[in-house]
């Protein structure tokens, strides 16, 4: 058995990782007008705090430095693209405060991002936004071709979805004193757990739209979605793999491994299995 073979419960490492940004939350909020502040309270109570929990634990896999300005940094920057893709597809916060305000909040909150980070954290949050954006735009592309291919759909959903993970993990393991290395290593942690996580999330989507990779698989493949759905599952799975194959590579120290390992399978494959009801205790006969 190997040190990240030994899982935590990923509940309480979300729990703890909110708990920790909470008060530098609320001061930044503090900053904004209240109609900007409303919109950025609606998003965050739908965050899981996932992208935080990245940047502490990459941290703490190598050294003890306070990365909490970090992890609000990149909570703020998922957020902001989270507000960005809302106004694309016309989501429930647009519906709510319209667009101009979504707009003016998503715009405060990359502000707040960056006021956060060190010059080499702007840049590498700058270099994952603009592969966010490079992806709406290649999809915005793609829309009006029918030849695509599924490797260019999933460099698309690589460059939307992965960017910010990668990111987080990065700076968490740089600011704590990992080498480039070692950096690069929890970077493509990151990566591979993005892409899986997109998978997981296009499988469950409770309406598949057109660019879901299963509905797109299964028109490319010739397949029925369902069996689609079965090969994003076990894309995810072999995502995940490689993704704790990055994890051990990086030789982190043993308990953040394990709840790096824990966090990323919690997010990811472990969101598919069935959800197994307690079993009744039988009294006992008399």
């Amino acid at each position: 058995m190997t040190s990240i073979d030994v899982v935590a419960p990923p509940q309480h490492v979300l729990e703890r990782a909110r708990a920790a940004v909470e008060p530098l939350l609320g001061a930044a909020l503090a900053e904004l007008p209240d109609e900007t502040r409303e919109v950025v309270e609606r998003g965050l109570a739908r965050q899981d705090f996932s992208t935080a929990a990245l940047v502490l634990l990459s941290a703490e896999a190598f050294g003890d430095a306070d990365v909490t300005k970090t992890a609000v940094a990149l909570e703020f920057a998922h957020l902001h693209e989270q507000l960005h893709a809302d106004l694309m597809a016309r989501g429930p916060v647009r519906e709510v405060f319209g667009a101009d305000r979504v707009v003016s909040a998503a715009d405060a909150l990359l502000s707040l991002a960056c006021a956060r980070l060190t010059r080499t954290g702007v840049m590498v949050l700058n270099v994952a936004l603009m592969s966010v954006v490079d992806g709406y735009v290649q999809e915005i592309g793609m829309d009006e071709r029918d030849d695509v291919e599924m490797a260019e759909h999933l460099g698309v959903a690589a460059a939307k979805h992965s960017a910010l993970t990668a990111a987080a993990c990065e700076l968490g393991a740089l600011a704590a004193g990992a080498s480039a290395s070692q950096a690069r290593h929890l970077r493509e942690f990151g990566d591979d757990v993005g892409l899986a996580r997109k998978h997981v999330d296009d499988v469950l989507a409770p309406q598949a739209g057109p660019r879901t990779l299963p509905v797109v698989a299964a028109a490319i493949a010739g397949i029925t979605v369902d069996g689609a759905r079965k090969w994003c599952e076990q894309q995810a799975d072999l995502l995940l793999a490689r993704a704790l194959h990055h994890l051990r590579q990086c030789g982190p120290r043993a308990r953040a491994a394990s709840e790096l390992s824990a966090l990323a399978e919690e997010i990811t494959i472990a969101r598919c299995r069935p959800v197994v009801p307690p079993q009744a205790v039988a009294e006992p006969s008399l």
